[in-house]
């Protein structure tokens, strides 16, 4: 398959090549991040077709920087379904507008709802208790139920209230306030109904009314694309360097997620990666990898594992690459226990270089592309950075504020990791 090039603005990136000193790797990767999360990327979703744009033009890097094609071209593609907000996101309360994205977020599994809804005010009693549960939902007919639940980490809670959330927006839209930040994320389903989630001192347990223009879009069998390029070594086994490169997208016209820490930032780490091994023979062969789908359920690097481009016996280790954009407090390694050796490498390179500020274990955890490997018995490691700034799954999570602190040590420390790796 052909792609055609990105020709808009911002889109491209210089054919020379910036140097792999500190500062240009810096330099380089900062340039990547900031195409990537362009708004003519579109968030890298499902609206205008971000994350094809985005796929088009991590092959075109592929291109430039001399990777090969595993087959005819760099794609592999893959379906699933998936719920996108192309059109109106609108809330008012009380006829105050919410502005997308800061005061207010919908579910990502939300459906469509139109219209002026009177408020039912639920506390979790309401709906927990059989008699109560009956009565509550004998008066939500025409009416939105906004829930008022307590702030809890409890699991178990966490899970019920999430139970009632999803049979209620089967009956009618769901408002409820939420103390900590707006995160949101990507569904393959969609309810009948939205659940607005605000974070705004204007949705009180004494408003009367909201205003909803909520539409969504259910795209059945969606196609998209992983994207891979390689390097020849002088072995036959192979290494695979992942980073998802899919995020959010659009919440409606008025809110962008850009993803710039999760996960344009991966996408720069291998890319600068890439760069380097093109130019210096590597002992394995690098498969080097730009998954789809993550933010939906691992779908991508799911897909990989199964459909099995390269054998997977002959994988020494995937190294999984997210949120790669701050390191102020270093780095967690995922699976390292389960990796030992591997992990002590990492540890021991670190401490002599003298790169970072920490290099920390953690066990396994399916948090991430890796666990798609981990499950067939693939060794792994997923690496992410830590400390500074806080934005994830949320608008501001963008080119301009992400820092960068630890980008070029991280850049050192996995280039060295992967060319001593036995």
């Amino acid at each position: 398959m052909m792609f055609r090039p990105l020709l808009a603005a911002g889109l491209l990136v210089p054919l020379g090549l910036i140097g792999q000193d500190a500062d240009g790797v810096r330099a380089e990767a900062r340039k990547y991040i900031k195409t990537l999360t362009s708004a003519a990327m579109h968030g890298r979703g499902y609206v205008e077709n971000g994350d094809g744009l985005a796929a088009d033009w991590i092959a075109q890097q592929f291109t430039r920087i001399g990777l090969k094609p595993l087959k005819a071209d760099y794609f592999q593609p893959f379906q699933f379904n998936v719920n996108s907000f192309p059109d109106s996101v609108k809330v008012s309360v009380d006829g105050q507008p919410l502005q997308s994205g800061i005061d207010m977020i919908v579910d990502p599994a939300s459906g469509s709802a139109s219209g002026t809804f009177g408020l039912v005010h639920l506390v979790p009693d309401d709906v927990l208790d059989p008699a109560r549960r009956a009565m509550a939902m004998g008066v939500l007919t025409g009416r939105a139920a906004c829930l008022h639940f307590p702030s809890t980490t409890n699991a178990d809670s966490l899970r019920l209230f999430r139970d009632v959330e999803q049979e209620l927006m089967r009956f009618c839209p769901v408002v409820k306030q939420v103390e900590d930040k707006l995160t949101w994320g990507v569904a393959q389903e969609a309810r009948p109904y939205p659940l607005i989630e605000v974070a705004s001192p204007m949705l009180t347990d004494s408003s009367q009314q909201v205003t909803i223009d909520v539409r969504n879009h259910l795209l059945p069998r969606r196609t998209t694309r992983n994207v891979l390029g390689w390097v020849k070594g002088r072995s036959k086994k192979w290494v695979v360097v992942g980073a998802h490169y899919d995020h959010l997208g659009r919440m409606g016209p008025d809110a962008l997620f850009p993803g710039a820490n999760d996960n344009a930032s991966g996408v720069a780490m291998m890319l600068t990666l890439a760069e380097w091994f093109a130019k210096h023979k590597p002992r394995y062969n690098m498969l080097f990898v730009a998954f789809a789908g993550e933010e939906a359920g691992l779908v991508g690097s799911e897909w990989f594992v199964v459909d099995r481009p390269v054998d997977l016996s002959r994988i020494v280790l995937m190294l999984n690459l997210d949120i790669m954009g701050t390191g102020d407090d270093g780095i967690t390694v995922v699976n390292a226990t389960a990796q030992q050796e591997r992990f002590d490498k990492l540890v021991a390179i670190n401490e002599e270089q003298k790169l970072l500020p920490q290099v920390k274990a953690r066990g396994p955890a399916c948090n991430s592309d890796h666990c798609s490997f981990v499950k067939r018995n693939v060794p792994a490691l997923f690496v992410y950075t830590t400390g500074g700034i806080s934005a994830y799954h949320d608008v501001l999570d963008k080119e301009e504020t992400l820092p960068l602190t630890e980008f070029a040590d991280l850049h050192s420390l996995l280039k060295q990791f992967l060319t001593t790796l036995k």
